[in-house]
């Protein structure tokens, strides 16, 4: 019997409770914890493309990006994609099958955003401040927002990049063209 992934579903989980149910494969459609409640994930037509086109646009030999789930406190969000440095060692598990990581492994989680912008940019912005991942962006359909100096409530500094400049890529100390990220495809 599967379970329903609506976010905001009667009850809370713990991360443990959440792992037990996802390991043995109940759970519909894919889906993510965060602040223990079951929220369901979904990729529509400018999201995949786009989460594509960023993920290849931030490789480098040095980094690997990724789609793994990023345990972040007690939630298990799964970012559209993140980066960490090549040859980390993952710092413990959570269950199973999910790594975690050091904060100074983790050099930048991503959220491809159209219909969760409030959430991405309020809700996993605390958590993965909280965590301690160093940078996070947000790219949506007409800007990309960059969060950085984590601290326990989110992040001290955001700023917004859109169309027409270039966004840095801090690992690499090079910058990205935010046309080629966020256009329409």
């Amino acid at each position: 019997m599967s379970l329903m992934t609506h976010a905001g579903q009667a009850g809370r989980w713990s991360r443990e409770e959440f792992l037990r149910a996802w390991e043995a494969g109940q759970f519909e459609h894919r889906v993510e914890l965060i602040d223990g409640e079951v929220w369901p994930v979904s990729i529509g037509r400018w999201h995949g493309p786009t989460t594509i086109e960023v993920s290849a646009a931030l490789r480098d030999p040095s980094v690997v990006v990724t789609t793994e789930t990023l345990p972040s406190g007690d939630s298990l969000p799964d970012p559209d994609c993140w980066v960490r440095r090549r040859g980390a060692v993952p710092t413990g598990q959570a269950g199973d099958r999910i790594d975690t990581w050091a904060p100074v492994d983790v050099l930048l989680v991503v959220e491809v955003s159209k219909e969760t912008v409030i959430r991405d940019l309020h809700v996993k912005s605390r958590l993965y401040g909280n965590a301690g991942w160093p940078v996070y962006w947000v790219v949506t359909q007409k800007l990309i927002y960059e969060h950085t100096e984590p601290h326990e409530q989110g992040y001290r500094t955001r700023v917004e990049y859109p169309p027409g400049s270039k966004i840095p890529v801090r690992y690499t100390n090079t910058e990205l063209s935010v046309d080629d990220l966020i256009a329409s495809k």
